[in-house]
């Protein structure tokens, strides 16, 4: 009987440390990408980001921590890769400030890809002549806010820890919601 015990517990100390190791190798991708990001060295960030996204990072916070960075460090291959519309894609789809997403840094990264992709004066401009009420986007669990764009035919959705009560919600304006955000600075 003891020894099935130590058997047992031989195996499921194996399995947490595979898992772990998966966890820890995860996250050296992720740095290893960055810096050859930040080298310029855009396929060797590919392949590492790559090998970051078939990690296990063992669900919860850290994993949503972890797949948000994996997808901000790809859009940010994807931009200097001049593939805005991908990049532009891929950050509309990183969901979960509560979760431990980077929203700030998502948020404007968006605002740079659109500078990239429609011109900074009009983009700033579509910004500074909107109209449009603000609605809290019900299908995220954040303070994830959408407005549309007319100018650009764009939704764009992003985290306000401004609170809107529920009755005033299509009563507040853009800049009144924004204007505390990190990405609003950009428009200014």
């Amino acid at each position: 009987m003891g020894s099935k015990l130590v058997f047992l517990a031989a195996i499921l100390f194996s399995i947490n440390s595979f898992a772990q190791n998966d966890s820890d190798h995860g996250y050296f991708f992720i740095e290893k990408s960055q810096k050859y990001l930040n080298l310029g060295k855009l396929d060797k960030a590919k392949r590492f980001i790559a090998k970051a996204r078939k990690s296990d990072f063992r669900g919860g916070n850290p994993e949503a921590t972890a797949k948000s960075r994996i997808n901000l460090i790809e859009a940010q291959i994807l931009i200097r890769k001049k593939l805005y519309s991908e990049a532009l894609t891929l950050l509309d789809t990183t969901h979960g400030a509560s979760f431990g997403v980077n929203c700030a840094e998502r948020d404007s990264l968006k605002i740079v890809t659109l500078f990239l992709l429609y011109g900074k004066q009009k983009v700033k401009d579509s910004f500074k002549n909107l109209h449009v009420e603000i609605s809290t986007n019900e299908s995220q669990f954040d303070a994830q806010n959408c407005a549309f764009i007319g100018e650009l035919n764009y939704v764009f959705c992003f985290f306000s820890d401004f609170f809107v009560p529920e009755d005033e919600k299509t009563k507040i304006s853009f800049e009144e919601l924004a204007k505390n955000m990190a990405f609003y600075k950009l428009l200014q």
